[in-house]
């Protein structure tokens, strides 16, 4: 790194506080372990009720509403008053999200998702549907989503590296994506379609790879 480009300036504004990207990525892998657990629960209740319908314990399923309202509120609420400050920042830029569709690294996974989806429903309309195509739906609208979920965080010192968790998720999927496509290449041969798509995959990944790197530019106060 070229220190005669640092802003020495600023390091006063240095805040020890403010979560870095492994922190923000714990919390979200938190947020999402609890999330699984509620929708268990969730799956568990509707269980229960299809099997007991008609003597259903009232008392029982009041308790499992209240379990289900602790965990969501819970998912919230995890950690102290610094880490919910830092979820409320999430929550006030919500009203920004629209935005997210001037990103030109948004309109193309969101162009790549959509391209992805129509490749399926035009080549592989049957049951059988091979596993890298499974992996293919999982994952290609997921890239899309989590740039708009980045940038609703915002791009300020207390967020933005949460913003870069977001779209670190979003690489993943891209990855995923562009794995699948290229296991798919080699199992089977190659259409024009495919290797359309194949490409059109590459370009969304590295996307969204330049996007996190321009994003991790802005950071200078580490």
């Amino acid at each position: 790194m070229d220190w005669s480009d640092r802003n020495f300036e600023r390091f006063e504004d240095f805040d020890s506080e403010v979560w870095d990207e492994e922190q923000w990525e714990k919390f979200m892998e938190e947020a999402d372990r609890r999330v699984e657990d509620y929708l268990k629960l969730i799956e568990e209740e509707l269980k229960h009720r299809k099997k007991n319908k008609s003597n259903f314990d009232d008392d029982e399923m009041e308790k499992n509403k209240e379990t289900v309202a602790e965990m969501s509120e819970s998912d919230y609420a995890y950690g102290d008053n610094e880490e919910r400050e830092n979820t409320d920042a999430f929550l006030d830029n919500q009203e920004k999200a629209e935005s997210f569709r001037t990103l030109p690294v948004w309109k193309v996974a969101y162009d790549f998702g959509f391209a992805a989806h129509d490749f399926v429903e035009k080549y592989y309309p049957g049951d059988y549907v091979p596993p890298e195509i499974l992996i293919l739906c999982r994952n290609c609208f997921i890239i899309a989503a989590k740039i708009a979920g980045g940038h609703a965080m915002g791009y300020d010192k207390d967020v933005l590296e949460g913003n870069i968790a977001y779209c670190k998720r979003g690489l993943k999927a891209a990855e995923n994506c562009l794995e699948a496509l290229e296991r798919l290449r080699i199992k089977i041969k190659a259409t024009p379609e495919l290797l359309k798509l194949y490409g059109f995959s590459l370009r969304t990944r590295n996307a969204v790879r330049e996007w996190i790197i321009d994003l991790r530019r802005r950071i200078w106060w580490r």
